[in-house]
Parts: structure tokens; C-alpha cells; sequence
């Protein structure tokens, strides 16, 4: 009787603890440094293998992505996988890249596949593991001559786009148009930018049958840099820029400069962490629309820029902190300094607080018109007017408490949401 007690009880051990050897849906939370990029109804649905929950503060696996945009429009995005609780020191960082031509749902696709990737890992002991199918699809066969693959356009990427848009009512009308044809390429070395761009705008307000005000602001820029990486941590390059404006009183503005930078953390860690340090001189040629308030019409001016950059993306939220200096080297007193920043953090369990914001100190609008504004051209915006200083601040917090899980989607009255995005 004692013999077949001790043989039951052997039993029901190592059921149980086979049972415990192989838990149920790890826990995940996932979230993306742009929020709008994470299309959260798509991840619930395909990441069926994990549960998902509303806080990392109750996670089992946190999931990171950071998001960098090239400047032809590609991304650069880096997966942080972060194990916590009996996953504990278990981490891992997987990467991928989205084209700038890549559609909404292709960008959707290659982020559940990476994080798929990812996930592994944790989910092998878990029951979700019993379901997991592993295919291969093996590319055709090919030449297996090593060749570099031709690109006729050297890594050249063009872009043209013009967009509209109209609104109004019977007391106001508003229109803008944009057009524009950008040459990028971005090589492992170098960086070339290229662009023009044309905006119009035009606000129309009705004060009564016989009466309105029209107001025009058109401006065009042209804008090239050559960037040239030559380590980790240091760069430099050359940056111009033409631009129109009437609003700011510049029928044009040239300004050529030079610039180097320094990375205090390698560029590859540009992702998570980033503190960096510039500086440019060049030399700067206005012509003026109007008679500016210093009696002139055209001048050539020595310009000096000063930035301090950071940021820094951690499991608890991110920090955002930058400073930026420009002054005229005839008359350093003519500058103008600007201070922003941003943090975003969860501070604890469904508690997260945001706050940022910037703030401008100005002393180099040289080009303002002398004759000054009118009553209807201050109260249109039609021109740019004097200050010494201008801000803004934003802050918020959310709390969210309940069940911690947040796996199902209800599409009924989802309702009908619309973008245009150029």
C-alpha cells in the first residue's frame, strides 16, 4: 500500500512539474517610439503566440522599436527586446529597414516578422510553442559567382510630390499647395541631400459684402548638404540653402557654411543613445523685399552656429534635450538661442506623464521692414513683427488600471478613419 502511495505521488510530480516546465502565453507589451507607426489592432491579431498586456510593469517581455528616418524617407528600425521577471537578463536587439516607397501594410508585415524573430526565444517553454510552425522559404537558385549587383542609379533616390488642400466657409476661405522634387543618396560614408521646394498659402477673410482681406505668403527654398562620416563619432560637411519669403521680408537669402560634428556615443547606438556637438561658419547674403529697420536693402554677413544635441530611448520612456545657438560674427549681440526638450515616462505601474516643449530667445531679425504693420496685417499674420522671445510647453499624463490584458479586437463601429499622407 506504502509502495503504490509513493508510486502516485512520483506520478503526480512529474506531471506537475512538466506542467510548470512549460507555462502558459508569456506576457508581452509593445511599443513604438512613433507612436503611429505601431499598428496595434494588426500586432493583437497576428501575435497570437504571446498575451498582450497594458503596461511593462506587468509584462513578461517588453518590446521597443525605435524608429529613425533617413533623409530620403527610408526607415531604420531597431526591435529591443527586454526580458523581465523569470525572463530576467534575457535580452536581445534585432533590426530592419523599410524603403521609402514602402506601403503601409508592407511596413506592418516586416515589423510582426521581426518581432516573430524575437519573440522565439521566450515562447519556446510556453504552451504557445506546441503551435508554432517554422518554415523556410529557400530563394531559387542562382549564380553562385560572386557578383556585385548593378544599380543604374548608384544609390540615387528622386522624389516629386505636389499636394492641395482647400477649406473654408461663407466668411473665410483658406488654400495651401505644396510641390516639391527632393535627390537623395545615403551611402555608408556619405550623404548627399537635395531639394526645392515650393509652398503657397492664401487666407481670404470676408468682413462683409464690400470688404476683405486677402492674405499671401508664398515661399521657395532650395536646399543641398554633402555629409561625409569619417568615423564613429566624427563628421562633417557643407550645407546651402536659398530661400524667398515674403512673410520674413527676404526676396533671397543665400547662405553657405561648413560644418563638423562631433558623437560623444558611436554612431551605431544613434537609435538608444545620442549626444551630440556642432558647429558651423559661413556666410550669408540677403536681399530684401523692403527697406529693413538697420536702413538696408542687401547685405553680406558672417554667420556662426553652435548645437548640443541628446537624446536617450530606455525601457522606462525616452529624453529628448537640445541646444542651439546663431549669431552674426560682425555683431554677436544679433542672435538668437534656442532651448527644447522632452520627457516621456512611466513611472509607474498605468501611470505615464509627457512633458516638453521649447523655448526661443530672438535678437537677429535684421530683416524686418522698417515701415513696420498694420492693424489688418498684424491681426492676418501677413507679415513677420518683432519679439525678443517665444515658447511653447505641453504637458499630460495617463493612467490606466483594470485588466491587465489586452488581446481582443471588436471591429464592430470601428468607425471610418481617413489620412492623406505626402
Amino acid at each position: 500500500m506504502n509502495r503504490l502511495f509513493i508510486t502516485s505521488l512520483l506520478i503526480i510530480s512529474t506531471t506537475y512539474l512538466q506542467a510548470q516546465s512549460q507555462t502558459s502565453k508569456a506576457k508581452a507589451y509593445i511599443e513604438c517610439s512613433k507612436q503611429w507607426l505601431c499598428d496595434n489592432d494588426y500586432l493583437r491579431t497576428e501575435l497570437g503566440m504571446v498575451d498582450f498586456v497594458r503596461d511593462r510593469f506587468i509584462a513578461d517581455i517588453h518590446v521597443q522599436i525605435n524608429t529613425e528616418f533617413t533623409s530620403n524617407n527610408s526607415e531604420q528600425n531597431t526591435v529591443v527586446f527586454k526580458g523581465q521577471k523569470q525572463y530576467a537578463n534575457q535580452n536581445d536587439t534585432l533590426y530592419y529597414s523599410n524603403s521609402g516607397i514602402a506601403t503601409d501594410d508592407d511596413k506592418r508585415k516586416q515589423m510582426v516578422k521581426t518581432i516573430k524573430l524575437g519573440l522565439i526565444h521566450f515562447i519556446k517553454n510556453t504552451t504557445a510553442a506546441n503551435d508554432i510552425v517554422i518554415t523556410y522559404n529557400k530563394p531559387a537558385t542562382t549564380n553562385t559567382t560572386t557578383s556585385k549587383t548593378k544599380d543604374p542609379w548608384n544609390t540615387w533616390i528622386m522624389s516629386i510630390g505636389s499636394s492641395g488642400f482647400f477649406n473654408g466657409d461663407a466668411n473665410y476661405k483658406n488654400e495651401n499647395i505644396n510641390n516639391y522634387i527632393n535627390a537623395d543618396r545615403e551611402t555608408e560614408k556619405t550623404k548627399t541631400n537635395i531639394g526645392v521646394n515650393y509652398q503657397y498659402s492664401k487666407n481670404e477673410f470676408i468682413i462683409s459684402d464690400s470688404e476683405k482681406i486677402v492674405r499671401e505668403t508664398p515661399t521657395t527654398e532650395f536646399n543641398i548638404r554633402h555629409i561625409i562620416k569619417v568615423n564613429e563619432h566624427f563628421g562633417y560637411g557643407i550645407f546651402a540653402n536659398y530661400r524667398k519669403e515674403i512673410f520674413s521680408n527676404l526676396d533671397a537669402r543665400v547662405n553657405v557654411a561648413p560644418k563638423i560634428e562631433y558623437s560623444i556615443y558611436p554612431y551605431k547606438k544613434f537609435n538608444n543613445n545620442r549626444i551630440v556637438l556642432s558647429y558651423g561658419i559661413g556666410l550669408q547674403h540677403n536681399n530684401y523685399k523692403d527697406t529693413t529697420i538697420f536702413f538696408k536693402t542687401n547685405e553680406n554677413l558672417l554667420q556662426q552656429s553652435a548645437a548640443i544635441i541628446s537624446s536617450f530611448v530606455k525601457p522606462w520612456g525616452t529624453v529628448a534635450l537640445g541646444a542651439f545657438y546663431n549669431s552674426y560674427l560682425i555683431d554677436l549681440k544679433k542672435y538668437s538661442l534656442n532651448f527644447s526638450g522632452s520627457v516621456n515616462w512611466n513611472i509607474f505601474k498605468g501611470f505615464k506623464f509627457g512633458v516638453g516643449g521649447n523655448y526661443d530667445i530672438t535678437r537677429n531679425l535684421i530683416e524686418l521692414r522698417k515701415g513696420g504693420a498694420s492693424r489688418d496685417q498684424v491681426l492676418t499674420q501677413q507679415q513677420q513683427l518683432n519679439t525678443a522671445y517665444s515658447y511653447f510647453f505641453g504637458i499630460g499624463f495617463t493612467y490606466q488600471f483594470g485588466s491587465k490584458f489586452n488581446n481582443f479586437i471588436n471591429p464592430a463601429f470601428k468607425g471610418h478613419n481617413w489620412s492623406l499622407n505626402f
